[in-house]
């Protein structure tokens, strides 16, 4: 409490009642300073969790590369004999192996120009219809008798045909309208006509065509087309980019990428290592100089440094119990509780056996029937062997028509994908095969390659999409005679994982409680045989197996998650120091009322003090007259 801004302290009997009184609340205080001295203690804490929070990150950040199967598959590296021609880059899951090849074409972006040439892009076109045709679909734009050259380039662009046009000075004085694919291959060509004056002929300045690889050169030689000059689909887990064509044979190899695991699993190993060495400071107690760690006599620290041990150093259960440690590929516990990687061993582990370090180290899972696969697993998913029942088949969204007939009259409809729509025109006579044709055509030109037309076998046209699940679906307007009209959805998965209900997503099917939860597994079995087993297809069981790294990111998330172990931990010291500060805040209100109390009774005694001076002098001073009238 301050001292009164009226103080008369020991005017009268000469004390510093003022230091008095602070002297005495200083003592009065002492339980404040022991009660901040534990509170700075608990704040330790408090700081040391965040420090271990900090540790947990970047192991869980190095583990993310390792703790699943696709991810420690897509270490791959890839290379080309002459990257002059064809360029290599690892993308995903890489199959050791090489494939040698000619480049025999590019592809090319299908380009026309104008046969006319006008002044420039304000000369004027004048009115008419320019029309672009794709495939079976046409697209058209009509201009006026003001439009201009430049005004006309940018209604195609808005046309959403896959075309850009450019208004091009080919010298100081004449401009020519170019027409140019967005996309290269021979699918995006198009052809142009117009009505107006100086547009009713275009000249191919570039003619669209895939690109062709040759791959052997005997009879048997395979003709390989692509309509991109990037290509992901020919050897899984490379991205081929061509750059040039090529007499002579290139080989691309594809390879595992060993030193690139070794790094990984060094940096996790570093990482784990450094939480230790952290978490054992903190609990360690030191009697030469009598100092404890933040964090000594923690028991959740105690705990998560044995969990992070033992995650790692604890075997590992496989398909038929087999039981196999991360010592097998050169990880080992060390007697201070650290770990050391023997990288040799791993490189060497590599590359006799690649899956089995997969198994050792990431998330996998093996199924007893061949229409069931391990998918993914979350870091909820427990270790463990789960049956699996089928009772609903993932189905395509798909449309059967009606018996064929070939058109009286040309026959327009349209297929919509999400924002991507196909105008089909199937043209007056066409055959069976011929009005396929020209469906598959259409949905090429507008970019839909999730659905597909096909003969029934028994004389309709079929429109199935090429993924499974309710997200899957498509639309079909405007068709009079083919009996396709109407909104089609796919169908999801429906099953259950352990005896319990699990969700479905296309084929996937994923557990939500129990020990399996977040399991997800892959069914590839059709309706007809769930039909077949009753509505109830048993698939067997699949025996999902964690990995080091995958038990050790399970550990991770308990810990670093909300309300985990650190954030409990760090909850009970802060309340801690919340209570001393409830503790502190009510002891002060009551020293302000012990200091204003000790005041007024020093005031009190200044007071009666006072008077009692007054009244010794009143009586010093009556004393002489007293005397002298006694004479």
């Amino acid at each position: 409490m301050a001292t009164p801004l009226f103080s008369v302290g020991g005017l009268v009997s000469g004390l510093d009642t003022n230091a008095i009184v602070s002297q005495l609340m200083q003592l009065e205080r002492t339980p404040i300073v022991r009660l901040r001295s534990r509170q700075a203690a608990y704040r330790a804490k408090i700081d040391a969790w965040g420090t271990v929070r900090t540790r947990l990150s970047a192991i869980a950040t190095a583990a993310d590369r390792l703790k699943d199967a696709a991810g420690l598959r897509a270490f791959g590296a890839a290379a080309s004999s002459d990257p002059g021609v064809v360029q290599v880059t690892a993308t995903g899951e890489v199959e050791p192996g090489s494939l040698s090849f000619t480049v025999e074409r590019l592809a090319a972006r299908h380009q026309v120009a104008s046969a006319a040439s006008f002044p420039g892009s304000e000369a004027v076109v004048g009115a008419g219809t320019l029309t672009i045709t794709r495939g079976t679909a046409s697209f058209q734009v009509t201009t006026t008798p003001t439009t201009t050259l430049a005004e006309l380039a940018r209604q195609i662009d808005a046309l959403g045909a896959g075309v850009r046009a450019t208004v091009v000075s080919v010298d100081g004085t004449s401009s020519r309208l170019l027409l140019a694919a967005e996309a290269t291959g021979a699918d995006a060509a198009f052809s142009v006509s117009g009505t107006q004056a100086g547009l009713t002929a275009f000249d191919v300045v570039e003619q669209g065509v895939d690109a062709q690889l040759r791959v052997g050169s005997g009879a048997g030689a395979l003709t390989v087309t692509r309509a991109s000059n990037t290509i992901d689909d020919l050897i899984p887990g490379v991205r081929l980019t061509l750059k040039a064509t090529s007499a002579a044979p290139v080989t691309v190899t594809a390879e595992r990428d060993a030193d690139g695991v070794v790094s990984a699993v060094k940096g996790l190993v570093d990482g784990l290592n450094q939480a230790i060495s952290t978490l054992k400071d903190l609990t360690r107690y030191d009697p030469a100089s009598k100092k404890a760690g933040a964090l000594q006599g923690d028991p959740e620290a105690w705990r998560l440094l044995m969990d992070l041990q033992t995650a790692v150093s604890e075997a590992i259960v496989g398909p038929g119990g087999t039981r196999t440690s991360a010592s097998a590929i050169g990880i080992t516990l060390n007697r201070d509780g650290t770990f050391s990687l023997n990288e040799a061993a791993l490189r060497d582990a590599l590359r006799s056996d690649f899956d089995a370090v997969v198994g050792l180290l990431a998330r996998t899972g093996t199924a007893s029937d061949p229409r069931l696969s391990f998918s993914y697993a979350t870091d909820a998913t427990r270790a463990g062997t789960y049956a699996v029942v089928l009772t609903r088949a993932a189905e395509v969204p798909a449309v059967t028509g009606v018996p064929y007939a070939p058109p009286a009259a040309d026959e327009t409809f349209g297929i919509t994908v999400g924002s991507l729509t196909a105008t089909v025109t199937v043209g007056a006579g066409s055959t069976l095969g011929q009005a396929i044709e020209a469906i598959n055509a259409a949905l090429r030109a507008a970019g839909i390659t999730t659905v597909v037309a096909s003969d029934t076998g028994s004389g309709s046209i079929r429109l199935a999409g090429t993924r499974y699940g309710s997200k899957a679906t498509f639309t079909v307007a405007d068709d009079d005679a083919f009996g396709l009209n109407g909104t089609f959805v796919g169908v999801d998965a429906a099953g259950t994982i352990d005896g319990q209900a699990a969700s479905g997503a296309g084929r996937v099917l994923t557990a939500s409680t129990g020990n399996a939860a977040g399991l997800q597994v892959r069914v590839t079995a059709g309706a007809e045989e769930v039909a077949a087993a009753g509505g109830s297809l048993d698939l067997g069981s699949i025996v999902y197996t964690e990995g080091a790294v995958g038990r050790l990111s399970r550990v991770l998330a308990a810990a670093r998650s909300v309300g985990g172990l650190v954030d409990l931990a760090t909850d009970r010291w802060r309340s801690q120091v919340s209570l001393i500060d409830d503790q502190i805040g009510a002891i002060e209100r009551r020293l302000e009322l012990r200091e204003a109390e000790l005041r007024r009774r020093f005031s009190a005694m200044e007071t009666t003090l006072s008077g009692l001076t007054a009244q010794a002098n009143w009586l010093a001073a009556q004393l002489p007259g007293l005397a002298g009238g006694g004479s």
